[in-house]
């Protein structure tokens, strides 16, 4: 039976090559939810960190937890499983758990390959709860351990229904101020604004082939949203804290309900929040109607998934369910009322032709897109894309990486072409003499140089 009654918890968060500046607003739930049931914790941030592992070392001589977490991400895995033979070397006795999209679709091997205690899969703060709480795991839905040398899955999932119930995400056991100092999300729009990110749903009910059933996975079917009063708060209380004048809504499926975006939007207004934004939209649920509200309420930048020029390929490869003629008309649509518009753009699909990928970087280098990000299509495990081209993986899940390298190996298909064509596509899209003058500005505006080197990481 494991010894479940911890009070000093270290959670790491093992993001070593590509740093952002969106804290891990999921650990920072967690700090807030153990300091509610007084629990001393604690978070060991690899982000901005030149040496991460000598530092986790000396952090686990002097912090002595008793318990360490581990937040995993496909990309993260090899860091993850180096951060749990450190903490088993050091602190033989603490009791590891690992949790994340991850941990969540893959819990056994997880198990098999980090040597954890414990693996949570879904959304963790009621099975947080739980487990402090004196709760034995083999009782909670969603956790994985190891019993009589059989690895054991509890069944279920263990969702928050109602959102407003959970506290805002304590920020301040991060070094906010180099999370500040590294946001883009909006530096296109102005490089000196100081910003940070939100969530108010999870969930997503769409069906794009590289996301779900993962995304159903960790956060059920459908979809559940903050109240826009909750959303308001923690914006005044990010504000009061930390003096931001801007913000980006993480959630992929902001717009989905335009009846409570016009809420938020509205009692935005009504405080005055003073607040420049911007988040994810999908296309064919973009009206001028929405726009309009949004941007009386400080909209200043949306963020299209667009993946593909080619509507075979979003069809046939992605399902993503919009078209190239709806995204021209959300951009023009969005550009027209003064907003900044990036694309979100993938390459390398199995099945996708070299022609339909010149035809995607010709599309966003053309279309008046003010930024762009190009990712090379990694199929992460269980989600349809995974099952459809398993076969065609070559690289172990530790090599993922959608930023630099494609998975795939299989004749008449080009590894390191599509990688280059990646690269490419940034030096086409930024150098394009329609945006050149606004990249230079970009670069070389107030404290931008850094921000643009931690962008660059992903080229």
């Amino acid at each position: 039976m494991l010894k479940c009654d911890f009070q000093r918890i270290l959670l790491v968060f093992p993001e070593t090559r590509y740093p952002s500046g969106q804290p891990p607003l999921g650990l920072g739930m967690l700090v807030a939810v153990s300091r509610d049931l007084n629990r001393q914790i604690e978070v060991f941030d690899m982000s901005f960190r030149s040496h991460p592992f000598e530092d986790l070392k000396k952090k686990l001589l002097r912090f002595q937890p008793d318990s360490v977490g581990i937040s995993i991400m496909t990309p993260q895995l090899a860091d993850a499983c180096r951060t749990a033979g450190i903490v088993r070397e050091l602190l033989p006795e603490v009791l590891i758990i690992a949790g994340g999209p991850h941990a969540t679709v893959l819990p056994a091997d997880t198990i098999r390959r980090t040597g954890a205690d414990l693996v949570y899969s879904g959304e963790a703060e009621r099975a947080w709860t739980a487990l402090l709480s004196g709760e034995e795991p083999s009782g909670i839905p969603g956790m994985t351990m190891i019993m009589e040398g059989e690895i054991l899955t509890v069944p279920g999932l263990l969702l928050t229904e109602d959102l407003d119930t959970l506290p805002i995400p304590d920020r301040s056991i991060f070094d906010m101020e180099k999370y500040f100092a590294s946001w883009y999300s909006m530096d296109r729009v102005d490089p000196r604004l100081r910003g940070t990110s939100i969530m108010a749903t999870r969930g997503c009910p769409f069906k794009c082939t590289f996301c779900q059933p993962t995304l159903s996975e960790i956060f059920g079917k459908g979809i559940r949203k903050r109240s826009p009063e909750s959303i308001v708060k923690e914006l005044e209380s990010l504000i009061e804290q930390y003096g931001i004048n801007a913000f980006m809504f993480e959630d992929s499926t902001f717009i989905i309900d335009a009846v409570w975006v016009r809420k938020i939007c509205e009692l935005m207004i009504k405080k005055e929040l003073g607040l420049r934004w911007c988040c994810n939209v999908r296309a064919d649920l973009l009206t001028g109607d929405l726009l309009d509200i949004m941007i009386a309420a400080g909209l200043s930048k949306i963020n299209i998934g667009v993946e593909s020029a080619s509507q075979r390929v979003l069809d046939d490869i992605y399902e993503k369910g919009i078209t190239v003629d709806g995204v021209r008309r959300a951009l023009r649509m969005a550009k027209k009322k003064g907003i900044f518009v990036q694309g979100y753009f993938m390459l390398g699909a199995p099945g996708e032709t070299l022609e339909e990928m010149k035809q995607t970087i010709r599309f966003a280098s053309q279309e008046p897109f003010d930024d762009a990000l190009f990712d090379i299509t990694t199929p992460f495990p269980h989600t349809e894309l995974w099952e459809r081209t398993k076969e065609f993986i070559s690289k172990d899940y530790e090599d993922f990486d959608c930023f630099h390298r494609s998975v795939y190996e299989f004749e008449g298909f080009n590894p390191a072409k599509i990688e280059r064509m990646k690269k490419m596509a940034f030096l086409r899209f930024y150098l394009h003499p329609t945006r050149i003058l606004q990249t230079f500005k970009t670069i070389l505006g107030p404290g931008n140089l850094k921000r643009t080197l931690i962008k660059a990481r992903r080229v």
